[in-house]
């Protein structure tokens, strides 16, 4: 039996992360949050493990783990190598876990009580050697017993102010501890990974919105989830540590890079910052961006991504991603729950995909009403028509990111729809109309169509309304006009409103 197998494991796994990020529904709180999560993982537990005179003993891994990738822009910040010759094997990802040599029972009280401490809220779940010792329990607050409310979340009490702009507002302990940790990612001393790599790139010198209204102006908010496709089923339950190390530090420093060649292709030199990164794992990435930069930095992020890999062999990392344009006053809870459904939507189809042809997939949904329904009970609902051999498909996502020149592709859409400028808007939008009443008006509707139009069409490569493929009748045209009228959203009433005044 190695020395290794005699150690004892401890680890700590976070749980409903997003969940708790959204708990106070404020920008700044969120980066906040974001903020004090990184701070527990990388810094807090590491430096809880690592004190001595405690009744417990760091042991270090025996296993071959990766030093720091000189392409990694973080590479100061993640050499599992390091790392594990001081016993730490793991703190990226929501995942913590060390090696003890003794005294990990006590190790597990005094991280325990540290997360409910410095994160509480945050579910959790403590093990060792596999073992389930301790878990998240209810939070008892150590606040004033004060009686107005939280004023940003209306749970907890209102115990300290904290000033953002000209406000004052009254908050939870809670709230002012998210609000703290957001100071500590514009002085540049927040040390989670969103934080560190921000400060890479074109964000550290733009100004940031403090609320998701100054972010947006008056144009219409987007939320990214990607996640990584396949991540989880590529390693066996066999594998060492150290190979298991090294696949998952490949992956996060392959998506660190591609996050940070989008940002910097999607910021501009100067002005306020277009997007805010909310989170970024070992292979996911949550993301607020004004909703006319959204796809485009999906495209930019998958291209990035797939060119950096062009000339590796083995597992290829490749992206699920879902994106929700609506406006930014429904609550952000609300369109995670969404933008989660269409990355698990995209991610199906990449399960559908052939081996050894895996590539990103996207899907998007955009909604201009004051809420945003079941995505899947609205396709049902709207994209269906007909049936048999009549039977229609108003739209083809989800769809490949990846594809030039192809109109079944988040690339090739966004390139036709800059095609469509000198079509009339109002003949494009009652093409659409007609696509759900049937074959006939649709085709008699783009025959009628002005000159200018069709020439915008032809160039986008679109000659006939539809097309048959998989026994049904499919159309780029719903997709192709709804990304052509992202980046007007919101913009008409507010020209109608000043026009009125």
């Amino acid at each position: 039996m190695s020395t290794e197998t005699r150690l004892q494991r401890v680890h700590i796994k976070l749980s409903r992360v997003q969940a708790w990020l959204f708990a106070v529904p404020r920008l700044r709180a969120m980066v906040g949050a974001n903020a004090l999560l990184g701070e527990m993982l990388r810094v807090a537990l590491p430096e809880l493990a690592r004190s001595t005179g405690r009744g417990w003993a760091l042991a270090a891994s025996s296993g071959r783990y990766p030093a720091a990738d000189g392409n990694d822009p973080l590479k100061e910040h993640d050499d599992p190598a390091a790392d594990a010759r001081g016993g730490i094997v793991s703190r990226d990802g929501g995942h913590f876990e060390a090696l003890f040599a003794g005294g990990a029972e006590a190790f597990v009280d005094a991280a325990g009580q540290l997360l409910r401490t410095k994160v509480p809220g945050l579910r959790f779940l403590i093990s060792i050697d596999g073992e389930s010792r301790t878990k998240s329990q209810a939070h008892l607050s150590t606040e004033l017993p004060v009686l107005a409310p939280c004023e940003w979340t209306g749970r907890g009490l209102a115990s300290a102010l904290v000033e953002q702009g000209d406000e004052r507002p009254a908050v939870s302990l809670e709230a002012a501890q998210r609000h703290v940790a957001a100071r500590r990612t514009e002085d540049g001393t927040a040390v989670d990974v969103a934080s560190l790599l921000s400060a890479r790139t074109k964000l550290k010198t733009l100004d940031r919105p403090q609320e998701l209204s100054q972010l947006v102006g008056d144009g219409y908010l987007a939320l990214i989830h990607a996640d990584g496709n396949g991540v989880g089923s590529v390693l066996g339950k066999d594998e060492s540590d150290g190979a298991r190390a090294t696949f998952f530090h490949r992956n996060r420093v392959l998506l660190r890079r591609a996050v940070k060649k989008a940002i910097d292709e999607h910021c501009p030199e100067t002005g306020s910052a277009p997007l805010v990164p909310l989170m970024l794992g070992g292979d996911d990435l949550l993301l607020v961006a004004r909703a006319e930069i959204a796809l485009p930095f999906v495209v930019t992020l998958c291209a990035e991504l797939e060119a950096i890999q062009r000339n590796q062999a083995g597992f290829k990392l490749t992206l699920g991603v879902g994106v929700v344009i609506a406006r930014h006053t429904i609550p952000i809870h609300r369109l995670h729950e969404v933008a989660e459904r269409l990355a698990s939507s995209a991610k199906r189809r990449y399960r559908g995909l052939d081996a050894g042809k895996k590539r990103s997939v996207a899907d998007w949904a955009v909604f201009t009403t004051t809420w945003v329904d079941d995505p899947e009970e609205v396709r049902r609902r709207d994209w269906l028509r007909g049936s048999g051999n009549d039977l229609r498909v108003l739209s083809q996502r989800p769809l490949d990111v990846l594809g030039e020149q192809r109109l079944d592709s988040l690339q090739g859409l966004l390139a036709a729809a800059h095609k469509l400028d000198r079509a009339p808007r109002s003949q494009l939008r009652y093409l659409v109309d007609q696509l759900p009443r049937g074959r006939a008006l649709s085709e008699l509707a783009f025959a009628e169509l002005s000159d200018d139009a069709k020439r915008a069409l032809a160039d986008a490569g679109i000659h006939e309304p539809w097309r048959r493929a998989e026994g049904a009748w499919i159309t780029p045209l719903l997709d192709l006009v709804e990304i052509f009228e992202i980046r007007r959203l919101g913009r008409n009433s507010v020209r109608k409103e000043a026009a009125h005044v």
